[in-house]
C-alpha cells in the first residue's frame, strides 16, 4: 500500500507542477484501467488495476530550442495493491534514451529476454534508411555503495549490443544485430560470449525471401544458416502459395528466444537441420465457404528422415457467423491414422451477444475435448459463461466452468 500512495504522489506531484507551469509543459497521461471477477466450482476471485499507464511531460511548442518529452510508464494493481516502474524514456530531436525496469528483447536469434535492467539508445543520425541501436543490459547487480572495504568483484558482468538497420537498398533490407556479454551470474568470474545475428529480407523482385544468418561463440562456436521464400500464384479459382524453407544450425547461444518466455509459438531454430517445402492450394467454393489444401514434404538432414505433414481446412465466413473445420496429419506417410480433427464456430446473430464454441477430436487415441463460451458486451462491461474441456497441446480430461465479468476503459 505506501507503494501505491508513493506512487500517486509522485503522480500528483508531476501533475501539478505542470500545471503551475502550463505555458512552458504539457502533460499527457494515458493508459488502461480494468477489472475482472470470475466465478467458478472453487470460489471468487477479483482482478483490477491500471496497465500501461503513461504520464509523459513535454516543452510547449517554441519553449525550448531542443524540445524533449519525458515519459514514464507504470502497471498498478488496485486490488493487490502494488504498483511497478515499467519504462522511462526521454525523447529528444537529437536521440531517444529509454529506461526498462525490466528484461531487454532485442534480437530472437542471438539476444532475447537479457538482464534486470536495461538501457536502450537511439541517436537521429539523419541519415535516411539508416538506424542505430545501442543496448546496456544489467546482467548482475554488483554496486554497493556501502561498503567501505576493498573488495572486487568481476567488473563486467553485463551486456551490450548495437543494432543496425539498413532499408535504402534496392532489392534488400538489412539488419545487423552485434552483442556482448556475460554468460554467468557470478559477480567474481566471467564467461564471456559474443553474437552478431544478419537479417535479410527481399524487396521489390525479391518480396517473400527472408535470410538469416547468426554466429555466436561461448567457450565453443555456434551458427545458424536460414533461408525462406513465399511466392503465390493466382489460377483462378485457385491460389497456389509456395514456401522452400532450409535451416542448418550448430549448437545454440545463450540468450535466444526459445518460447519459454512470451509463449508467441515462435522458437529461433537453433537445434534444427531440415528443409522443406511448403505447398497450399486454397480455393473459393462460394463467395462465404473456401477449402484449402497444405502440404509440407520436410526433410530432417539430421535424422535422415522424411515426413509428410498434411492439413485440409474448410471454412466459412458471412457477416452473422464464421466456422472452420481442419484436419491435420503431423506425418501421412508414417502415421496416416494420426489425425487431429479441430472445429470452431462463432456466431453474433445478436447485437453484442457471441457464442464461441470449439472441439479437436485425437483420432488415434479417441480424444474429444469441446467448449463454449457464450459473452455479453455492454459499454464497457463484458459478461459471459465459459464451461466444457480445455485443450491445447492436449485434452485435459476434466471438465470446468466459470462466470467472468470483465470490464476495460482506455483513457
Amino acid at each position: 500500500m505506501k507503494k501505491l500512495l508513493a506512487l500517486f504522489l509522485v503522480l500528483g506531484l508531476l501533475v501539478t507542477a505542470a500545471f503551475a507551469y502550463e505555458d512552458v509543459v504539457k502533460v499527457n497521461v494515458s493508459g488502461t484501467g480494468y477489472f475482472k471477477a470470475i466465478l467458478d466450482e472453487e470460489g471468487i476471485d477479483l482482478e483490477g488495476g491500471i496497465s500501461d499507464l503513461s504520464v509523459s511531460l513535454s516543452p510547449s511548442s517554441g519553449s525550448v530550442t531542443a524540445p524533449a518529452t519525458i515519459t514514464a510508464e507504470f502497471s498498478i494493481d488496485i486490488l493487490g495493491k502494488t504498483a511497478s516502474l515499467s519504462k522511462i524514456s526521454v525523447t529528444t530531436d537529437l536521440f531517444d534514451l529509454t529506461y526498462y525496469n525490466s528484461d531487454i528483447y532485442g534480437d530472437g536469434y542471438v539476444f532475447y529476454y537479457v538482464g534486470d535492467r536495461t538501457l536502450e539508445f537511439t541517436p537521429n543520425l539523419g541519415l535516411e534508411g539508416i538506424s542505430l541501436t545501442v543496448y546496456f543490459a544489467d546482467i548482475v547487480s554488483e554496486t554497493d555503495t556501502d561498503n567501505a572495504t576493498n573488495d572486487t568483484n568481476n567488473y563486467f558482468d553485463d551486456a551490450v549490443a548495437l543494432k543496425v538497420g539498413v532499408t535504402n537498398l534496392d532489392l534488400l533490407d538489412a539488419t545487423l544485430f552485434g552483442a556482448f556479454y556475460d554468460t554467468d551470474t557470478d559477480v567474481a568470474t566471467s564467461a564471456y560470449g559474443y553474437a552478431a545475428h544478419l537479417n535479410l529480407t527481399g524487396k521489390d523482385i525479391l518480396e517473400g525471401l527472408s535470410v538469416n544468418l547468426a554466429y555466436a561463440y561461448e567457450a565453443t562456436a555456434s551458427y545458424l544458416v536460414e533461408a525462406a521464400y513465399s511466392k503465390s500464384f493466382e489460377m483462378d479459382p485457385v491460389t497456389l502459395t509456395v514456401s522452400p524453407y532450409f535451416v542448418y544450425s550448430e549448437g545454440a547461444p545463450t540468450y535466444y528466444d526459445d518460447d519459454s518466455v512470451d509463449g508467441d509459438g515462435w522458437t529461433a531454430p537453433w537445434g534444427s537441420k531440415l528443409a522443406k517445402a511448403d505447398l497450399k492450394a486454397e480455393a473459393g467454393v462460394t463467395d462465404e465457404v473456401t477449402f484449402s489444401a497444405e502440404l509440407t514434404p520436410t526433410y530432417d538432414l539430421a535424422a535422415n528422415s522424411f515426413s509428410l505433414p498434411v492439413t485440409l481446412t474448410l471454412a466459412y465466413a458471412s457477416d452473422i457467423a464464421s466456422a472452420n473445420v481442419k484436419a491435420s496429419w503431423s506425418d501421412a506417410v508414417a502415421a496416416a491414422t494420426d489425425v487431429t480433427i479441430d472445429a470452431d464456430l462463432t456466431v453474433t446473430a445478436v447485437e453484442n451477444l457471441t457464442v464461441k464454441a470449439a472441439a479437436r477430436y485425437l483420432v488415434a487415441t479417441n480424444e474429444l475435448g469441446y467448449n463454449v463460451d457464450t459473452s455479453y458486451v455492454y459499454g464497457p462491461l463484458t459478461t459471459g459463461f465459459f464451461f466444457g474441456t480445455l485443450f491445447d497441446d492436449t485434452i485435459h480430461d476434466y471438465f470446468t466452468w466459470y462466470l467472468y465479468l470483465k470490464a476495460e476503459v482506455e483513457f
